[in-house]
């Protein structure tokens, strides 16, 4: 365990030197907010949406040539998953990212470094609790009722792309804006059946993703 540490402390401390010694900007790691917004599908007689959502996500990019990047990413983002079968299901979900990209940048211009990525990764979809919204007849309003289905974690694999800008507030500091997008396929949480009853959450669709978001950069 000590050896392991002090691996893991040696690893830090060479890339930390490694990126400290440059001194033309390679590296830089950035932390954004964004809103989710998820298009919905309707396949197998079952109509699936998401809610709108937050995803905070950190990333870290390192540039091997002028206009040519790398960038690994992190995040969490959390909604609801919404499965019409007849009854409303609501899937409280957290949506963890692990993605990477190629980033190229065009040129800049002033302050302002437009750019575009393109790459891959994966979703990995939490279920947190399932609810049904049942219909009160007597007081015409839904209740939210909450439900064992059974549901259990899921990992797509996502393919991601996007654009953005970067805007230089000083030689080390910038703001990005930019756009993401991740395709994938719909989760459906192994959910099939549920007290008799059969009930599937299975599309077989694929999900689309939107994510607009703004970050703080740090370049060294």
């Amino acid at each position: 365990m000590l050896k392991k540490a002090r691996l893991v402390a040696t690893t830090l401390f060479l890339l930390t030197s490694l990126a400290l010694s440059q001194d033309d900007g390679r590296f830089d790691a950035s932390f954004n907010g964004a809103a989710v917004f998820t298009k919905g599908s309707n396949a197998n007689g079952i109509k699936q949406s998401a809610t709108t959502g937050s995803n905070y996500f950190g990333t870290f990019r390192f540039k091997f040539k002028p206009k040519h990047s790398v960038v690994f990413d992190y995040g969490r983002a959390k909604n609801s998953q919404v499965y019409q079968t007849g009854f409303d299901f609501h899937e409280l979900t957290t949506i963890s990212e692990y993605s990477g990209a190629y980033v190229y940048s065009p040129f800049q211009k002033g302050r302002f470094e437009p750019f575009a990525l393109a790459g891959g990764g994966v979703l990995r979809f939490s279920p947190r609790s399932t609810w049904v919204v049942l219909p009160d007849f007597t007081a015409n309003v839904p209740n939210r009722v909450q439900v064992n289905l059974n549901a259990t974690k899921q990992t797509e694999i996502a393919f991601l792309y996007g654009a953005g800008v970067d805007y230089r507030l000083s030689q080390r500091f910038a703001v990005r804006i930019q756009y993401r997008g991740f395709l994938y396929r719909a989760p459906d949480f192994n959910v099939t059946t549920v007290s008799g009853g059969a009930v599937s959450f299975f599309t077989g669709s694929k999900g689309h993703m939107a994510e607009p978001s703004i970050g703080l950069v740090v370049r060294f």
